[in-house]
């Protein structure tokens, strides 16, 4: 089953929460398919591996970051709280929105 253009954003951005718990490689080639947009021949031939070996690596690690979003719900807490705060500096005040732009700091660093 291919994979939806949703759910390849969110593989992206799983990296960026969970990358760690990938093997370096493992990031590496998520980051150039994902993030670079390159081709599974071009990152076949930076690594002078075929394109299906390419694809078995990344599919591993989608399962990885996909299990990971599925158990800890990291992304879909922080999608939730920027929800919120768009919420609180729609009817807040300057103090409000001064509170919520500390807090999307924490969120984005």
């Amino acid at each position: 089953m291919a994979m939806e253009k949703k759910d390849k954003l969110y593989i992206g951005l799983y990296n960026d929460y969970y990358g760690a718990l990938l093997t370096d490689y493992q990031r590496e080639l998520v980051d150039m398919y994902y993030n670079r947009d390159m081709s599974l021949g071009e990152i076949a031939d930076i690594h002078s591996i075929s394109p299906q070996g390419v694809s078995d690596t990344l599919k591993r690690a989608e399962r990885t970051l996909i299990e990971a979003e599925r158990k800890l719900k990291v992304v879909e807490r922080s999608d939730k709280l920027r929800a919120l705060l768009d919420e609180m500096e729609s009817v807040g005040g300057e103090r409000v929105a001064h509170i919520v732009k500390k807090a999307r700091d924490l969120l984005d660093n």
